[in-house]
């Protein structure tokens, strides 16, 4: 407490002033109504007003800040994952590049998917926990920290929801398909009307009352629903974890393929192997085996056994510069880039010749 403060109280006292006149003497002066009550308290008791735990709405803030947090994350994830569903299956062939392997698209899927299974839970249980806390508290509801994070999260999703009807728009300019456009448009057009309508609702009803419960249940039913909509949909397109694990075996095998047939062509041409065709002349035939590749490898060892099964790859020798890899797959492989490397499902050979080509 201020000195100068003090000295004035007792000196108004003396005088015989009462406490409803100090304090309107102090308010016309500029004194705050806080520091006045304080001041009067430790003049008359003798120990402290205690203050409350969360003075300041520290702790208040922090919660809600999570809230949010996970608010942004499950709005972010929840349109590009739609939005990747869109694209993926109604593919316009305008806007789409030659080019653009189908797995890229499905790793951003999964990443999504992975964003929105850990983002809602939390959203629900933080939510869940706030409400709680203005059950119980129910001047928390009408507080400062509360309104100003709704309102600015409100404001962050406006403007990128904003930014999203901006792209789609573009998009169309652009000649995008009118029924790609229409479809991602409803899309930003439900999640950001369910958002919007349920924050300012919820800033606008008592948290004692029923009628908020059932708003709050009513809400969390519909979100739930659209996340399992999502997540599934997800799930079908990008596959199951066990799929996406034989897929990666899948990358492995090539992998090591090509990295056999890359050494065993620096083996047999040396320093002439990055040189054109034409240019090129045989240095040794092709190793016998495998286990020789391995030994002579002058780039990087290659590796020589199929990652799950753990079984050599066959190879055979068919010439001085040819020879054939064979390995098992568990899936197709189809694609626009690097399409010699495209195999069937099962058992599939690549033959090679040093001397040419890919």
């Amino acid at each position: 407490m201020s000195s100068e403060l003090a000295a004035f109280i007792d000196h108004a006292r003396q005088k015989g002033l009462d406490h409803s006149t100090i304090r309107m003497l102090l308010l016309s002066a500029g004194w705050k109504e806080k520091e006045i009550a304080r001041a009067l308290t430790e003049q008359s008791l003798d120990m402290p007003v205690p203050i409350p735990p969360d003075t300041g709405g520290a702790r208040e803030a922090f919660f809600h800040l999570l809230t949010f947090a996970a608010f942004y994350t499950v709005i972010i994830a929840g349109i590009q994952l739609l939005f990747g569903y869109i694209n993926l299956g109604f593919a316009d062939p305008a806007l789409t590049e030659p080019y653009v392997r189908e797995e890229v698209q499905l790793e951003a899927v999964r990443g999504g998917l992975a964003a929105l299974i850990v983002a809602f839970p939390a959203l629900l249980w933080f939510s869940r926990f706030l409400q709680r806390e203005m059950g119980a508290h129910p001047d928390k509801a009408r507080s400062g920290v509360r309104r100003w994070l709704t309102y600015l999260t409100l404001f962050v999703a406006a403007v990128a929801l904003g930014g999203d009807v901006i792209s789609l728009v573009y998009n169309l300019l652009r000649g995008e398909l009118s029924g790609r456009f229409l479809m991602k448009f409803l899309t930003v057009l439900v999640i950001a009307g369910l958002s919007f309508a349920y924050f300012l609702l919820s800033l606008r009803m008592d948290p004692g009352k029923p009628a908020t419960s059932r708003m709050h249940r009513s809400f969390a039913g519909i979100a739930g629903a659209l996340v399992l909509f999502t997540v599934a949909w997800g799930l079908v397109i990008a596959g199951s974890p066990r799929t996406q694990r034989l897929h990666m075996f899948d990358t492995r095998r090539l992998d090591h393929l090509q990295t056999i047939s890359t050494e065993i062509s620096r083996i047999c041409l040396g320093p002439e192997s990055e040189r054109k065709r034409e240019e090129k002349s045989l240095r040794r035939a092709v190793p016998a085996t495998l286990d020789e590749v391995v030994k002579e490898a002058k780039g990087r060892k290659p590796r020589i056994l199929d990652p799950e099964t753990n079984v050599p790859y066959a190879y055979e020798v068919l010439g001085e510069s040819k020879f054939r890899l064979c390995a098992t797959f568990s899936f197709p492989r189809d694609e626009d880039v690097e399409a010699f490397w495209n195999h069937q499902q099962g058992r599939h050979c690549f033959e090679f010749d040093v001397l040419k080509p890919d």
